[in-house]
This record gives C-alpha cells, sequence and structure tokens, in this order.
C-alpha cells in the first residue's frame, strides 16, 4: 500500500506555518488601500515585501507618484529600465500614455508579463534585454540568494547569459517614435540595475539628450552612483535630490524604534552629491517641484 508519512513534530510545525501563514496574510492587507494583484515568489525578498505591503516600496512610490504629477509628467512615456515583476510597472502605468519596460532575466519577465496581465494594463512594452553602453551578451547573476532583485551584470559572473543592448540603438530600432518625435515624450526614467546606471545612461545619451525626462535611479554604493550621476550631468542634468525615509540615516534598530515612536515619513530633499549610503535619486533638468 502506497502511504506517505509525517511524524508528529514535523506536521505540528508545517501545520502551525501554514495555518499562521494563511492567517496573517490577509489581516495583513486588510490595513492596506487598494493594491494590485501580484503574481509573486513568496519566498523571495521583494515577494516578502508585496506580500506584506501591497507594494515593494510601497511609501517611495506614492511619493514619485506624487511628484509626477505636481511637475506634470503624467501622460507621457515612461521607461523602467530594470522591471523586475513589475512592482513599479504597475504602479505608474495609469500616470502615463504609454510604458516601455526592459527585463532580460527570463523568470522576472515571465512574472512582470504575468502581472500585466493580472492588472489589465494594457499599455505596456516589454523588452526582455538589459541596456547598456554596447552591444554584449554578458554573465548574469544574482548577489542574494533570497532577492531575485539583485541580479545583475555588474560581478561578470552567473549561470546565465543574456542580452544587453546599446539603449539608443535598440530604441530606434523596436521604439522608432521616440527617435522620429512624431510620439509622446519620456517624462520618466527608472532606471534600477544594480551598479551598472553609468552605462545605461551612457548608452542613452541621445534619448536623455532629445527627452531630458525626470530620472529616478539607485545607487548601490557611493562609486556607482556618482559614475551615473556623471553621465547624467554630461547630458545636461544639474538638480539632484535623495528619496528620504524617516530614520534611514540609522541603524536598523534605532531605525525602527524611530518610527514606532513617531511614524515614518517618505520625502524628496536636494542634495548636492551623491549620498554613502544606499539610496534612490531622483536628477531633473532644472529644479523640481519637491514641496
Amino acid at each position: 500500500m502506497l502511504k506517505i508519512k509525517e511524524d508528529r513534530v514535523t506536521y505540528f510545525f508545517r501545520r502551525f506555518h501554514d495555518l499562521g501563514a494563511k492567517a496573517l496574510v490577509p489581516s495583513s492587507r486588510r490595513h492596506l488601500p487598494n493594491v494590485p494583484q501580484f503574481a509573486v515568489i513568496p519566498n523571495d525578498y521583494i515577494g516578502r515585501c508585496v506580500i506584506g505591503n501591497g507594494l515593494y516600496e510601497r511609501r517611495e512610490i506614492e511619493l514619485i507618484r506624487q511628484l509626477v504629477v505636481h511637475n506634470n509628467l503624467k501622460g507621457g512615456i515612461y521607461l523602467d529600465v530594470g522591471g523586475n515583476i513589475g512592482n513599479h510597472v504597475v504602479a505608474f502605468a495609469d500616470l502615463f500614455q504609454d510604458v516601455i519596460t526592459f527585463e532580460p532575466n527570463p523568470r522576472m519577465a515571465a512574472l512582470l508579463r504575468a502581472n500585466l496581465v493580472l492588472t489589465n494594463c494594457l499599455n505596456v512594452r516589454v523588452h526582455e534585454v538589459g541596456l547598456g553602453r554596447q552591444d554584449a551578451d554578458l554573465r548574469f547573476g544574482v548577489s542574494e540568494a533570497d532577492n531575485a532583485g539583485s541580479g545583475s551584470f555588474a560581478s561578470g559572473a552567473g549561470d546565465i547569459v543574456l542580452p544587453v543592448r546599446h539603449g539608443d540603438s535598440f530604441l530606434a530600432a523596436h521604439e522608432a517614435a521616440l527617435v522620429s518625435g512624431h510620439g509622446p515624450m519620456i517624462t520618466l526614467l527608472k532606471c534600477d540595475v544594480e551598479g551598472l546606471e553609468a552605462d545605461v545612461f551612457e548608452g542613452l545619451r541621445d534619448t536623455l539628450a532629445r527627452h531630458r525626462p525626470t530620472v529616478v535611479f539607485e545607487s548601490n554604493a557611493r562609486g556607482s552612483g556618482e559614475a551615473a550621476w556623471a553621465r547624467l550631468r554630461e547630458a545636461g542634468y544639474s538638480d539632484l535630490a535623495v528619496i528620504r525615509e524617516t530614520g534611514d540615516d540609522r541603524s536598523r534598530i534605532r531605525q525602527e524604534a524611530s518610527r514606532l515612536l513617531s511614524g515614518c515619513s517618505c520625502w524628496l530633499e536636494p542634495a548636492l552629491d551623491v549620498p554613502e549610503r544606499r539610496a534612490n535619486l531622483v536628477a531633473s533638468v532644472g529644479p523640481l517641484m519637491l514641496g
């Protein structure tokens, strides 16, 4: 007779975790505003953030949405470099006429496409390539085992080889309206490619000069952040702001303590230079309305 058996201890702990997850996940979402349905990897860092908060970087997304509205960026094109599962794509899609996103990792691109179906985002075009300073096929690896969002070409190591394409040339071949000038302008560009932001901006030099979008980009370390900001300055960008959150300049324990005592705020703060710590930055040609 075929039979599968779990001993009492194994059954207890597995059942405890099963019931706990089934109780906690619905209750954690009841306090959230209306959030989209997402397909996620539940044991991945971004997946856990979506399960618990509705969106990854939810407060920053709310802040950027306000920035788009207050600075008349709505109705243009949103260019998303490093689409991952589509978190930012879905969060911003209703603000723009079209969204163009780039995600070279086939696993993440599959989830991204599934999330576009789940959320009925019909104005999004997905390109399964990375962008860089030149055409190449590069090794792609994940630096943190439980965080697919840490996937990058930066280390030069990895289990798979994926395509990277020169940004301006790829857009000219596959998004000709952006080059011809007959369509809407790119008004927002988000770039999160785990340390290779400078290469992306180098490859998009003509696009940046033509469209001058507001640029949101990640700085994982000061060196890579400064290199990215240098490329943007060469393209005519003059103003830099950092996205701040309550206690983000403190240790993790002190950060959480300050938020529990006074709540958590998220705001844009003008910056003269790239900060030492990891940060998300906003660059623009001329000052933005930050208040």
